[in-house]
């Protein structure tokens, strides 16, 4: 058992990062279950973990760990690819069209899990190429490139769908 202290240090920290991190889980796999899951793998073995964080930022380090939870549930399986076009916050709010966000949702969905990671990261969760490097264990070079390809990816998916044509 833990010792008081670095269990309230514990609920302290996760309870910061924990939006974040079904955030960045859900736009990974596009299931509410599966990032649910995803999240909840990740801040276990972060705590079982947690003795050995040293140099890095704990948002990171979860971070890091909720990709690799997600990895491990992203590949060929009944749950096929992510789902699309349902909302991470609950309530809807005034905002861009809703045809358009389908299309972007779709776009994202339709990436390479390491393509998508990166781009959830940087353009959604606003992560530096360091923090994403860290994230991924990835060069920050390899971080740039892959963010590239991901942007380059989405632009043209985005240029060839009606939605998106349609207000052009």
């Amino acid at each position: 058992m833990r010792e008081k202290g670095e269990a309230e240090t514990w609920n302290r920290l996760i309870h910061r990062h924990e939006d974040l991190a079904y955030s960045v889980a859900y736009r990974l796999l596009g299931r509410a279950e599966a990032a649910t899951e995803a999240t909840e793998e990740a801040a276990m073995t972060a705590y079982r973990a947690l003795p050995a964080l040293r140099g890095w930022s704990f948002k990171t380090w979860l971070l890091r760990e909720v990709v690799a939870a997600c990895r491990r549930r992203s590949g060929p399986g009944p749950d096929g690819p992510p789902a699309v076009g349902r909302r991470c916050l609950g309530e809807e709010r005034p905002g861009p069209d809703p045809a358009m966000v389908q299309a972007i949702e779709t776009g994202i969905a339709r990436l390479p899990l390491e393509e998508r990671v990166v781009l959830v990261l940087a353009d959604v969760h606003r992560l530096s190429y360091e923090e994403i490097a860290q994230v991924t264990g990835a060069a920050p070079a390899a971080v740039g490139r892959r963010l590239g390809s991901a942007r380059g990816r989405l632009r043209d998916w985005l240029q060839v769908t009606p939605a998106v044509l349609s207000r052009a």
